[in-house]
């Protein structure tokens, strides 16, 4: 029990996303180690797997954002579809960029 688990972040931007339950940039965050069994449950629902299978590379990242989304809305919005959380609109926050090392130190 450890490790800490990263906190996955979705942000809403959109007129429609007011409509599905939430307010204009709204930022959604979910600590993974927050989760109930039923959410878990819900997210390998949406997403046709278990949820440590998603951080495999090539797995699809739509079905988890969507799951996660219905996740979190629903903890205020019992009423919160799956086909409301493809509504929503994302904005990614940039990482940092990894410096190459054999390019020129400033």
């Amino acid at each position: 029990m450890g490790q800490k688990r990263p906190v996955k972040t979705v942000r809403q931007a959109n007129p429609v996303a007011k409509a599905v339950g939430g307010e204009l940039g709204e930022l959604l965050s979910l600590d993974l180690d927050s989760l109930t069994i039923d959410e878990i449950d819900v997210i390998e629902e949406i997403t046709g797997g278990p949820l440590d299978e998603l951080k495999k590379p090539g797995a699809r990242r739509g079905p988890m954002l969507r799951a996660m989304a219905v996740v979190l809305k629903r903890r205020t919005d019992p009423d919160f579809s799956i086909e409301d959380a493809g509504k929503l609109r994302l904005q990614f926050k940039p990482g940092k960029a990894k410096t190459d090392p054999t390019g020129p130190s400033a």
